[in-house]
């Protein structure tokens, strides 16, 4: 492994580290996000993510607490025979969640495990254990994590990867020179 190589690794590794340090406070959209309550239609709810442009909701009650969790999908099961069902009777009522000192690699990790797939995760407060959920302060997007991914992490190991790749082609050549006097 060349110098170069060994650089790059340890410049990729020392990324990493500076990513684990981005909460999720810092690239949440916070305060007035999209949701929903229990007792409105799927219906409705299908036409306000088809107008914002966004695959789930939260679910959330009178003071904002968040009680679950709708998707796109879970409506598109229903939708053409029951546009007037309730969102309480579909909703994911035990949803991931994130908190704003969480790391944004965790909370990619809860969207990526989850079963459902989700894109973006519901931001809550914690601080009120008699609270089920805790108040909605926020929602984080696949997408802008994923941007953050891509800074930090893949076009350095991009790099790498052409290091390591001319760093082996060098080694082919010095073995096929060798390999070249010796006949």
């Amino acid at each position: 492994m060349s110098k170069f190589v060994k650089l790059h690794l340890v410049r990729t590794l020392n990324r990493y580290k500076e990513l684990q340090k981005i909460k999720v406070k810092d690239v949440m959209l916070s305060g007035n996000v999209i949701a929903t309550t229990p007792e409105n239609t799927i219906g409705d709810v299908f036409n306000e993510m088809i107008k914002h442009n966004i695959s789930g909701m939260p679910v959330i009650d009178n003071r904002r607490v968040m009680i679950g969790y709708v998707t796109l999908r879970d409506i598109g099961k229903y939708i053409i025979n029951y546009p007037y069902l309730k969102v309480e009777e579909i909703m994911i009522k035990d949803p991931p969640y994130t908190t704003t000192d969480e790391d944004i690699i965790t909370a990619f990790e809860k969207m990526i495990k989850f079963n459902k797939k989700l894109d973006q995760l519901p931001v809550i407060n914690t601080k009120h254990p008699e609270k089920v959920f805790g108040k909605l302060e926020g929602i984080v997007f696949m997408r802008d994590i994923i941007g953050l991914f891509y800074k930090y992490i893949i076009k350095e190991l991009k790099n790498l990867v052409n290091l390591s790749n001319n760093d082996n082609n060098g080694i082919k050549l010095k073995y096929q020179k060798l390999n070249n006097k010796n006949i």
